[in-house]
């Protein structure tokens, strides 16, 4: 069980409450302020030296040390945050703001809880901010209980099950964790559940921990068995996707994401234009799988895909999901606003946990980033289990969008169009050169070629003309990933 006091008694009630405003507490000269909006915590600070923003993307790997005093002069120069500062000289994107907010606003309610620091006042007002953290209650509490080491030791002669059928997508869980709880649906005993789930017997007591902390768990002596085997959960274990896969609440969409920001715009209407081509190509022609991939390094093709993706998942009772298979220069999580990792390269390289264990998403429209950049592309995008992969999201979803390198200069491309249904091609205005394009309709199976996309083409003078770019391809200064900007580590990496 987790500890109960006055305070975190407040911190419930206003998030049930839907409360706007800066609750304030403080003792002794130390003052913490939590900022709150419609019952979301968007923003914890405090006149601790230790717990500043900046501190933040220094630890969790996204600002290097050196930078700090060159974007707190600015900031207080252009009177801005320190985050909006450092993202306006280009050393961190929004989406690492919003992560480290988020770390931020955990961490120092945790210490503040731990000093025992009592209510000063709460005030209704609205304080607008930059990137928000978007902290529930419930959030807090599953990080507080991360926080206890203490273990959670079971009767292997005991079956653990869920307390009851609940949605637990608005946390974001870990992956270890989402296996977890996919098992804990049926009645299971331990070894079979860590057999099952690949675990270190450590890792897995952890996990049990968390979640006996927060009552998800119960312990039952007699459950209903099977006939067929005596002893085991008799109902089939299938992977919920709307109660167990995490919903990002503080993604940063880009804002040339159209069809998620706009989706009035003209732009927007092309998408869906284009997603009705390619449904009535698929009436006739199953078109499950479709990559979407391009002759140069700088078409847009990633921006195509994220867009082509949003306009698919805003069909009712459609299921859709978007893999970013582009090893080398990922781009997905940057249109989406999220952190590159958990992701494709995590699932591929580890274990046995199920691939939507890897899996989040935005609304409808559930994801699978790159999990960072791989050294290898070909080989890993050419394992068995990629090809697996595919065969296993065919099960569950309607549409799959596979985000692809461009075809020239390298070879991936064609790998993962092996794998899909059909292609679509993006053109670039101006910047896709004839020989590359010639060359990459040369490699295809021109079967699967369902179309052309050209990009960067002026419309009408009577609408909104837009201009998409395709950064340059291997430019790490827009990835999260990478040995330096990994995020905070989890209680499992301990």
């Amino acid at each position: 069980m987790l500890p109960a006091n006055s305070v975190l008694t407040e911190l419930r009630r206003l998030c049930d409450e839907k409360q706007t405003g800066v609750l304030a507490l403080g003792s002794n000269g130390t003052r913490v302020e939590v900022f709150y909006s419609e019952g979301w915590i968007d923003a914890v600070s405090s006149n601790l030296s230790t717990h500043q923003f900046g501190s933040y993307l220094v630890k969790d790997g996204y600002l290097l040390s050196r930078d700090l005093s060159t974007v707190k002069t600015e900031a207080e120069r252009r009177k801005v945050c320190f985050g909006e500062s450092a993202v306006r000289r280009g050393l961190v994107e929004e989406a690492q703001v919003a992560a480290a907010a988020r770390h931020q606003a955990l961490e120092l309610l945790k210490h503040s809880l731990e000093l025992g620091l009592p209510i000063v006042s709460f005030r209704n007002a609205l304080h607008p901010l930059y990137v928000p953290a978007h902290i529930t209650f419930p959030h807090l509490l599953l990080d507080l209980s991360r926080s206890n080491p203490a273990l959670f030791l079971p009767d292997p002669n005991v079956h653990l099950r869920l307390t009851k059928t609940r949605n637990l997508s608005a946390l974001p869980w870990y992956p270890q964790e989402l296996a977890v709880l996919a098992e804990l649906r049926n009645p299971i005993r331990y070894p079979a559940l860590l057999a099952i789930t690949g675990l270190e017997d450590s890792s897995l007591q952890r996990i049990l921990g968390v979640f006996d902390r927060l009552n998800l768990i119960e312990q039952l002596e007699n459950p209903e068995v099977s006939a067929e085997n005596g002893n085991e959960a008799i109902v089939a274990n299938e992977f919920h996707f709307e109660h167990l896969v995490p919903v990002v609440t503080n993604a940063v969409v880009h804002e040339k994401l159209e069809v998620a920001r706009n989706g009035g715009s003209f732009t927007s209407e092309q998408f869906r234009s284009l997603k009705v081509q390619i449904s009535e190509v698929s009436a006739q022609v199953p078109m499950k799988v479709i990559t979407v991939s391009s002759p140069d390094t700088k078409d847009g093709k990633s921006l195509v895909s994220a867009n082509l993706a949003s306009a698919f998942a805003m069909d009712p009772g459609r299921r859709v999901i978007i893999v970013d298979c582009d090893l080398r220069s990922p781009a997905l999580n940057r249109y989406l606003g999220v952190s590159a990792e958990p992701g494709l390269l995590t699932y591929l390289a580890e274990g046995q946990l199920s691939p939507y264990c890897y899996t989040r998403r935005l609304g409808n429209l559930y994801f699978l980033t790159s999990g960072g950049i791989a050294p290898n592309p070909i080989e890993i995008l050419s394992m068995p289990k990629m090809r697996q992969l595919i065969e296993y999201l065919k099960i569950d979803f309607d549409t799959i969008i596979l985000d692809a390198p461009p075809f020239s200069p390298i070879a991936d491309a064609r790998i993962v169009t092996g794998m899909s249904d059909g292609l679509v091609m993006v053109l670039r205005r101006g910047k896709t050169s004839y020989s590359n394009a010639d060359r990459a309709f040369k490699a295809v199976d021109r079967n699967k070629v369902l179309g052309v996309v050209f990009n960067d083409v002026k419309p009408l003078l009577f609408h909104t003309y837009h201009n998409y770019g395709y950064y340059r391809y291997g430019d790490n200064r827009y990835l999260y990933s990478g040995s330096s900007k990994k995020g905070p580590k989890s209680y499992l990496d301990k």
